[in-house]
Formats: structure tokens, C-alpha cells, sequence
């Protein structure tokens, strides 16, 4: 029996009793304190474990702790901060927002009702009856200019050289000497948030024009909310396409994938213009890197039907790879004759092969190895380079003379240059840092064997990176993990599937390169060592490889599909605006209203 179960029926036996109005009253006052201080120990005692489950990532655990102690006490601050905390790391995002919002009516504090907003962002940003709203009035005298393009982008050169704003700027640098009419425009903050002093709302960057969004905001437009941040980039896209006059935009995914999506949607219907949607990966597990949630919560789930709802209502949708497309039309259910493949390319006048710079080579202490590279960042998990940290490992540890070269920086570096030193090889696997985009080619032709190490996730089994095309046409032969988007890059994908992925340890030989078994060091070392002993085996591959890009993936073809699609979107809005029963397609083009919220 509970104390306060025992204070009670002992409450009940005395109050039978005769006694003075005084005695019971005091009665009562020494019940209350008890039972107040029974509590205080029990809310104690269950945030306290609660916390420990937070701090061991037992996620649903604390959950259940927390949740008692606010059984007890509803509008506990503590107990609602800690639970807010815990919804988050579960991906619970509506359950969090209901936390934080108690919170900060309970305590009416403004650092809680602000960190209230910001919870409530996630969940409004991705509510499916939320759309941004441009304030303007909707321009009824609205005149396009001709065949005019507007291209949304998160970032551009030439303040970063990721592989993002590569695509963007060669295919919009193509675009122009082809003779398009089309302008760049980045996401607001860009490029103040990269902390640039002074940053311009205009560059011109190898003939290509970009308008930068607020560029002076920088980091300061992290303190909204996300939905408050698209709402911004409506208004101010909006702006820019009053003034510019495009007749169509052309928006490529944003950090979160939707976000510019949403922003280009609104502004579209706003201006009564179609738009189409570029996407280039799949964001939807990006929130966190717990496999136990990242597909499997709330969150998630609301980021995937965020982002069809933004596929359905763009007039065509684009992307990168076979494998991207069967999701796109598969899983997110939307019609195959909207969904067209545009693969990645490769700049062939920068990459072309090159002499081995051997004082390069004598730095980087490359000398009489045999040199198993890659080209990427060290922050995203997704890279697996310690999968070809562990093959190196593997192949010293069979005599062969092999170094890694891991050309790039970020996050993880500590971590990798950690697990090279206690497998022995920290001499043997080289951490260049960051390199100069115009030495990243230089680098490129010291690798014997370009390596894409990729480990098994949503977004590399379908997203093809640019790094293998640019081996490819400095004829340096590729090693893929045989993730389906990798495999087709190399020609290796004929016939297989999901099902059968990572089944081949030897690894699969392809038109173009090789495959090894996804995440399994040991296949990556067999088929390495296997390839290091027959150079005409990889002379087959780079013959094969280069003249494969050189015909199928340049910019100018990337340059030419994205002017197909344009052509196809402007018709279709022609003829509907031409034929009086004619319904538009893709974006609702017809109306000229701002949406409500």
C-alpha cells in the first residue's frame, strides 16, 4: 500500500472520531505536506531516471518515465522541457510542439515561448493544410518574358564548389551559351551565412547571373522558425520574379529537400506561372542519425508526404538516377510520364586526364603505392570512408603495398584519422583536408583506384554522386559499392534489385567499373587486390568509362534535357491558356491568387 494511501485511510479512521474543528484542520495541513513531499520525491526520483535513459539513447524508456511524472503533475517546466526533449530525439514532432507550447503557457517565460515557435515550425512547416503566403497582391498584370527561366537554389558558386552547386552551375552555365534566357536566385541568407563579410545581392560567375536573397541576413535568419523562413523566401522570391518577369521556375531541392519547393509552389501560383521540381536526393531520414527513428517516426513520415505533395503539384518533376525515379513514381505515387531522368554530368574540359605531379605525389607520400582514393566529404556517415580506411587495412596486412587518399575535409575527420591509427595504418591512409577546387583534378590523378565506399541508407541507394563521372573522364577506373545508383553508373545493374543487393562478396564487374558488397571491407580489399593484379582489366574499364561520359554525360546534354522540359511545361501553358476548356496541369497555374493558410 502506498503512503498515501495508508495517509488516507488513517485521515478517514481519525476523522470518525470526535474531534475539534482545530485538530482536523491541522489533520488535513499535515496530510497536504506529506503527500506534497511524497510527490516532489516521486517527480524527483522520475526525471532523474528519466534523464539517465535520455542519456544512454534509450529514447521510448525516458519517454515512459517522463510521461508519469506528468501524469502526476500536468505543467511541471521540468518535467515538460525534459519531454519536449525526448519527443524530438523519437521524432514525436506534434507531441513535442504540444510540450514545449505548455511550457511556455506555464511559465510565460519569452526563451520558452521562443523555443515553443521553433518546435511548432517543424510541425506547421510540414502540415499538409499550410501553405507559405506571399503578402503582396497577386500580380494580375503580370507579363513573362518570353521563354524566361528563373532557377531556385539553395547555394551557389562561387562561394561553395559542393556538388550541388557543381550541378546548378554548369547546367545554368550550358543553359547560357546555348542562348537561354535563365537567372540564378538563392535561398535568403546566402552567402552571409557562410559568414562572408560584405556579401553581394548580385554575382556573375562565368556568365552566369545569381540573385542572393537578403545575403546580409546571414546566420541571423536561423532564429526563425522553419515555416517562418519559408514564408520569408515566398515573399521574398517573389519579389525577384515581379522584377525578372520569368515564365517559368525551375527550383532544384533545398537543405530539407520541400522547403524551396514549397516556397517556389506559392510564388508560382501566385504569379500564375508553372514551375518544376528538381530533385535531387531524398531528405526525408536527414532530421537524425538514429536508424532507430529515421525512418520509422513521425517526423519522417511527414517530411516523405511533404514531398510528394510538392512532386504533385510541379508540372514535371526531374532527377537524377533510374533508381530515384522507380521511388519517385513507385513510393510517392506519381504518374511515370511526369518523372524524367536527368543524370549528373561531368565538366570534360576540367577533367580530363592528366601527367601525376610527382612532387604532389612525394607530399602526399604516395611514392611506390598503389594509391585506393576517394573524393568527398568526411562529415555525412553516408560516405563510409572508414569501410575503405578498413580495406586498407586489410590489404597491408597482406603485404601489398596500398595508401589510401581521402581528398576532402569535415566533421568525421577525427573520427576516421582515430580508427586508421588503431588499425595501424595511420601512415597509410592520407587526410588531405580541404583542397583548393582547382587542385581537386591534381589529386584525382594520383589515385590508382577511385573508390565510392558508400554505405547502405535511403538516399545512397538512389542518389548518384558527380565524383565517379569526374574519375571516369581522367580515365582513372572506379570500385562502387553495389548500391543500385552506384551500379548503374558503372553498367552493372542490369538485372538486379533490392533483393539481391550486397549478395556478390567477389563484387560484380560492370561495363564501366566494379562493385563490391555494401559496407564489407573484406570484398572491397578482394576486388581491389583482384584489379591491382590485372592492369588490363582496368585499362578495359577507363577506355570503356571515359568514352561513356564523354558521349552521355556532358553538361551540354544535362543543358539540353532541362531545355526539352522547358519547352514542354511553356507549350502545355499555351495551349491551355489558348483553348478556353483547357485545365492547366501541374501547378494549378490557373489561379493568380495567393494561397490561404
Amino acid at each position: 500500500m502506498s503512503l498515501g494511501d495508508q495517509l488516507s485511510r488513517r485521515a478517514a479512521a481519525l476523522a470518525r472520531k470526535r474531534l475539534s474543528p482545530q485538530t482536523k484542520k491541522r489533520m488535513r495541513q499535515v496530510q497536504r505536506a506529506v503527500l506534497g513531499r511524497s510527490t516532489a520525491v516521486a517527480t524527483r526520483t522520475g526525471l532523474s531516471t528519466a534523464r539517465a535513459s535520455l542519456g544512454a539513447q534509450e529514447y521510448d524508456e525516458a519517454a515512459t518515465h517522463v510521461e508519469a511524472v506528468l501524469r502526476r503533475d500536468p505543467a511541471d517546466p521540468k518535467a515538460l522541457e525534459l519531454a519536449t526533449t525526448i519527443a524530438l530525439k523519437r521524432g514525436a514532432f506534434t507531441e513535442a510542439a504540444e510540450h514545449a507550447v505548455r511550457r511556455m503557457v506555464t511559465t510565460g517565460e519569452a526563451a520558452h515561448w521562443s523555443h515553443a515557435r521553433t518546435v511548432l515550425g517543424r510541425t506547421r512547416e510540414t502540415d499538409p493544410r499550410w501553405q507559405p503566403v506571399v503578402a503582396a497582391p497577386a500580380p494580375y498584370a503580370y507579363s513573362p518574358r518570353p521563354g524566361r527561366v528563373l532557377y531556385l537554389a539553395k547555394e551557389s558558386r562561387p562561394f561553395l564548389h559542393n556538388g550541388f552547386c557543381t550541378r546548378s552551375h554548369e547546367s545554368l552555365q550550358a543553359l547560357v551559351r546555348a542562348g537561354r534566357d535563365i537567372l540564378g536566385v538563392t535561398m535568403p541568407g546566402f552567402p552571409g551565412v557562410l559568414g562572408i563579410e560584405d556579401p553581394p545581392s548580385r554575382s556573375v560567375v562565368e556568365e552566369v547571373t545569381y540573385h542572393h536573397l537578403l545575403p546580409n541576413a546571414g546566420r541571423r535568419l536561423r532564429a526563425l522558425a522553419l515555416d517562418e523562413y519559408v514564408d520569408l523566401t515566398a515573399g521574398m522570391l517573389a519579389g525577384t520574379v515581379a522584377r525578372e518577369r520569368p515564365a517559368l521556375l525551375h527550383v532544384s531541392s533545398g537543405h530539407r529537400g520541400y522547403e524551396s519547393a514549397l516556397a517556389g509552389d506559392a510564388v508560382a501560383r501566385w504569379a500564375g506561372i508553372p514551375w518544376l521540381y528538381e530533385v535531387r536526393s531524398f531528405f526525408e531520414t536527414t532530421w537524425t542519425d538514429d536508424a532507430r527513428y529515421a525512418e520509422n517516426s513521425e517526423y519522417y513520415e511527414r517530411r516523405f508526404a511533404t514531398e510528394t505533395r510538392m512532386m504533385r503539384a510541379a508540372a514535371l518533376v526531374l532527377t537524377l538516377s533510374g533508381p530515384m525515379r522507380e521511388e519517385i513514381v513507385d513510393r510517392h505515387g506519381i504518374p511515370g510520364e511526369k518523372v524524367r531522368v536527368v543524370p549528373n554530368a561531368v565538366d570534360l574540359t576540367r577533367f580530363t586526364p592528366r601527367e601525376r605531379d610527382p612532387e604532389l605525389r612525394r607530399k602526399l607520400g604516395l611514392t611506390d603505392t598503389f594509391t585506393l582514393g576517394y573524393v568527398s566529404n568526411l562529415s555525412h556517415p553516408r560516405e563510409g570512408q572508414e569501410v575503405l580506411v578498413e580495406a586498407v587495412a586489410k590489404l597491408r596486412a597482406q603485404g601489398r603495398p596500398v595508401t589510401g587518399l581521402l581528398v576532402g575535409d569535415g566533421s568525421r575527420r577525427a573520427e576516421l584519422e582515430r580508427l586508421a591509427a588503431r588499425l595501424g595504418v595511420a601512415a597509410q591512409v592520407v587526410f588531405t583536408g580541404n583542397v583548393p577546387f582547382e587542385e581537386v583534378a591534381g589529386h584525382y590523378a594520383q589515385i590508382d583506384l577511385f573508390v565510392v565506399p558508400r554505405v547502405d541508407d535511403r538516399a545512397a541507394r538512389m542518389v548518384s554522386p558527380m565524383k565517379p563521372f569526374e574519375a571516369m573522364a581522367m580515365r582513372v577506373p572506379v570500385l562502387v559499392a553495389d548500391l543500385p545508383a552506384l551500379a548503374e553508373i558503372v553498367g552493372a545493374d542490369a538485372g538486379r534489385s533490392d533483393a539481391t543487393l550486397g549478395q556478390a562478396a567477389a563484387g560484380q564487374a560492370g561495363v564501366r567499373g566494379e562493385t563490391f558488397r555494401t559496407g564489407d571491407p573484406a570484398a572491397l580489399a578482394t576486388v581491389a587486390a583482384r584489379l591491382m593484379d590485372d592492369e588490363p582489366a582496368r585499362q578495359r574499364l577507363v577506355d570503356s568509362a571515359a568514352a561513356w561520359v564523354a558521349a552521355e554525360r556532358s553538361w551540354d546534354a544535362v543543358a539540353q534535357a532541362f531545355e526539352s522540359a522547358y519547352d514542354e511545361i511553356l507549350r502545355r501553358q499555351a495551349d491551355a491558356a489558348a483553348t478556353p476548356t483547357g485545365s492547366s496541369t501541374g501547378s494549378s497555374t490557373a489561379t493568380r491568387e495567393a494561397p490561404a493558410c
